[in-house]
């Protein structure tokens, strides 16, 4: 199954009233705690997705909150107990009993899914995996590096 993931970079806690991004188009209705995750519509999240997609973190739905940037976005993680700098971001795919699928963030951004498949961009690293175990790494913009077998190191 395909999955979109990025990590969170970095926590930063704000005042109710604060925004985030640029317009600053969101703004905190409470105290909370936004986080930056490495993603953005230069990697193929769609920009339509700003304050109006979601994230998986720690197996919780959280919303983008402002706009999507070209290499970032922001989401709001007030609610996920726990959450650490360095903690899995789903974008598109499973974690913990929940789904955001391509088809969801396809009806979202009204379009199709074959779309938001086609828009990850080629600077995305691809890992290929076989029973859980990485096999090969590529970005489209290099050549295939492939792990050795587990036999042969």
């Amino acid at each position: 199954m395909l999955s979109l993931k990025s990590r969170v970079a970095r926590l930063t806690s704000i005042a109710s009233g604060d925004g985030v991004s640029y317009g600053r188009t969101w703004r905190a209705n409470r105290p909370s705690v936004i986080a930056l995750v490495m993603c953005g519509y230069g990697d193929g999240l769609p920009r339509v997705l700003s304050n109006r997609g979601s994230l998986l973190v720690r197996g919780r739905r959280v919303p983008i909150v402002g706009r999507v940037c070209m290499d970032m976005c922001m989401a709001d993680v007030t609610d996920v107990a726990g959450v650490a700098e360095g903690d899995e971001v789903v974008i598109v795919g499973r974690q913990e009993g929940d789904e955001i699928s391509a088809a969801e963030v396809a009806d979202l951004c009204g379009t199709i899914s074959y779309e938001i498949l086609c828009g990850i961009s080629a600077r995305v690293p691809r890992l290929y995996l076989k029973s859980g175990h990485l096999v090969a790494v590529e970005t489209l913009t290099t050549p295939l590096a492939r792990e050795a077998p587990v036999s042969a190191r």
